[in-house]
């Protein structure tokens, strides 16, 4: 599978699609045969999202789109779309307020923060297994990722994590963490 970095806003990505040959599939800029990489590629893209009902869906695409390993990529799909859900849901932003997701890594770790303007929070305190009081998000994060971390100040609040592992670990995980996202669905 051919991967390319996109001249005009730097996402490494494949083709997916016939309906993608030939055009980034985050920005539809034209793909050259000059920005064919190699399939091993870092990352380093930041996409800001505005706040609404579609934000999840527009940063899962973000990542979706990324050369990285199927495990590799579902799980942060599944860190992604938790993390600006709730900066939606919890960060007091209106509809239309950005919010900055960034990704950096490589094929075996990726580092991703999301970014609002909300106050921020403090980590949760261990709950003896049970999911803290205002869901799963976060627990689903933890069991994903390598460890997650939270910054607030003045200026806004980000929720960083690391997901590293072998395809076949992070396929693991994935399907881990959307067994808990069904339990909460139930």
């Amino acid at each position: 599978m051919p991967y390319y970095r996109c001249p005009a806003c730097g996402l490494a990505t494949h083709s997916v699609r016939s309906s993608t040959i030939g055009m980034c599939a985050s920005c539809a800029a034209p793909l050259a045969v000059a920005a064919r990489v190699s399939p091993v590629v870092t990352h380093d893209v930041t996409q800001v999202v505005r706040a609404g009902l579609g934000a999840p869906g527009e940063a899962r695409r973000v990542v979706a789109t990324l050369a990285l390993p199927e495990g590799l990529r579902d799980a942060l799909r599944i860190v992604v779309s938790e993390l600006v859900t709730n900066s939606v849901l919890h960060a007091g932003v209106v509809a239309g307020d950005p919010i900055e997701v960034h990704v950096s890594g490589n094929d075996r770790r990726v580092c991703i923060s999301v970014r609002d303007g909300g106050p921020g929070f403090s980590k949760p305190l261990a709950t003896n297994g049970r999911p803290p009081a205002g869901g799963r998000g976060l627990a689903i994060v933890a069991a994903v990722s390598e460890g997650w971390a939270v910054a607030s100040g003045p200026e806004g609040c980000t929720v960083w994590c690391a997901v590293e592992g072998s395809p076949a670990s992070m396929g693991d995980r994935a399907q881990s963490a959307l067994g808990l996202e069904q339990d909460v669905a139930q």
